[in-house]
């Protein structure tokens, strides 16, 4: 094996933070060299990849979401606005492709710790932005290219310096929202990582505060949500590694009959759950919202309106759609699902809601599977979650670094799968839970099989 250092694990950092910090990075260089960041970034992560040798076996490449990706390409035959569909349909297949990539070269460990270091650098600036802005700026920051801009509306700022007067803060991705579901996928990836044994104790303390400072400065209902969820996931699994055979199995039953009720009332209780979470009835305006996109969508049920991804605000449909307070049109579904229905129809919306049932299914079963031997195996349980939960009020499932991670995992659960069979052909009695430790991609099929 050759001696260089391998640059795949700093990519999948740089790549990380490029998807789920890219407005930070927007707000900075404008829109036409973010895209030609992107472009270099992307070409230099593929050329790393194949110099370093790996390869993407197409048995395990992710069929659904593969499926989806292609829909939102084919989609510019039928699309209302062809010229952003083809931009969006690009953006997301270069982003497909980078989770893939990611996959297929970085371990399940690596992945972790790639995914974690551009989160906690997410977090870090963020919160240096805030104070810089309430300490030394001492009004509202605007993104650096709209800095000629007549007017600015209230929405387009970057930061309001509310950091010391108990936000809601945006950090450098500019909206509150996202950043707080940052914060909870920082902090899952420094709890498994800890369970893992792979960082201190004093890691643990200082981002684990730094994640929780984050939410509570935030003040997002969706992730505060989010958070809880996970945090039940996360319990559940710590009582069920002390519980064997039949106990577990009970718990496991009692379990999901407790979390089918809790969804039954969440759904015949949401105006008060949404009250209790200081937000108003409509859920934020996110009724108004839903309605007028799903009447939209009815125009056009089977394959939708064309993939567009965010709403662009220049094209008529967008610009009386709904609009927000700051007399600014809104720029997304905020629901993953009804956006897939609206952009790619009914095909497209049962493939998203196919994709996360699958991935939930199969990172819970491998989580318990491997639950006695190996913690780093809950990172793609509880990401999945997390994803899956927010993408109830937010649209980002389907875009940047949140579709980055579903095409990374289900990726990787598709490498493990091959793995498995491997090591079951070439040593039938050996304990499989092995697999869950190796590279999930290498040049030769017989070092898969080595730590």
């Amino acid at each position: 094996m050759s001696s260089r250092p391998r640059l795949m694990p700093a990519l999948g950092t740089w790549a990380s933070f490029l998807t789920f910090s890219g407005q930070g990075v927007r707000n900075i260089v404008g829109w036409t060299l973010f895209g030609v960041i992107a472009a270099i970034s992307t070409v230099i992560l593929l050329v790393v990849f194949l110099r370093e040798g790996h390869r993407v076996p197409l048995r395990a490449l992710p069929p659904v979401a593969c499926a989806y990706t292609v829909l939102c390409v084919l989609s510019l035959v039928w699309s209302q606005f062809p010229a952003e569909t083809a931009l969006a349909a690009a953006l997301m297949v270069a982003t497909s492709a980078v989770g893939i990539l990611l996959a297929c070269s970085l371990s399940l460990r690596e992945l972790t710790v790639a995914l974690g270091r551009a989160l906690e650098a997410t977090i870090a600036l963020s919160l240096v932005l805030e104070a810089w802005v309430a300490l030394v700026l001492h009004h509202p920051l605007a993104p650096l290219y709209m800095r000629n801009w007549d007017v600015i509306p209230s929405s387009y700022y970057w930061s309001d310096g509310l950091l010391f007067q108990g936000g809601p803060i945006q950090g450098i991705i500019g909206n509150r929202n996202p950043l707080a579901f940052v914060a909870l996928l920082t902090l899952i990836c420094v709890v498994v990582r800890w369970r893992d044994h792979q960082i201190s104790n004093s890691h643990l303390v200082v981002w684990s505060a730094l994640c929780l400072l984050t939410l509570a400065l935030t003040r997002s209902a969706t992730v505060t949500v989010a958070t809880m969820v996970c945090g039940g996931l996360a319990f559940l699994l710590w009582c069920l590694r002390r519980l064997g055979g039949a106990r577990r199995r009970r718990a496991l039953v009692m379990a999901a009959g407790a979390a089918m009720v809790a969804g039954a009332l969440s759904l015949v209780f949401n105006q008060t759950i949404i009250m209790l979470l200081g937000r108003s009835p409509d859920a934020s305006g996110r009724w108004v919202i839903w309605e007028r996109v799903i009447a939209l969508w009815q125009q056009r049920p089977i394959l939708g309106w064309g993939w567009i991804m965010y709403w662009e605000p220049w094209i008529p449909m967008f610009q009386t759609l709904v609009i927000r307070p700051d007399g600014t049109p809104t720029m997304s579904a905020h629901n993953a699902y009804v956006e897939a229905l609206f952009q790619t129809g009914v095909i497209g919306a049962l493939l998203i809601v196919l994709l996360m049932a699958q991935l939930l299914i199969q990172t819970g079963r491998l989580a318990l599977r491997y639950l006695d031997s190996d913690s780093s195996v809950l990172l793609p349980v509880l990401l999945t979650t997390a994803l899956a939960v927010q993408a109830l009020s937010e649209s980002r499932l389907l875009s940047e670094g949140n579709w980055m991670v579903v095409c990374a995992l289900a990726t990787w659960l598709g490498l493990h799968r091959m793995v498995e069979k491997t090591a079951s052909r070439w040593r039938p009695s050996s304990d499989a839970t092995r697999s869950i430790y190796l590279p999930t991609s290498s040049r030769r099929s017989e070092r898969m099989l080595v730590p």
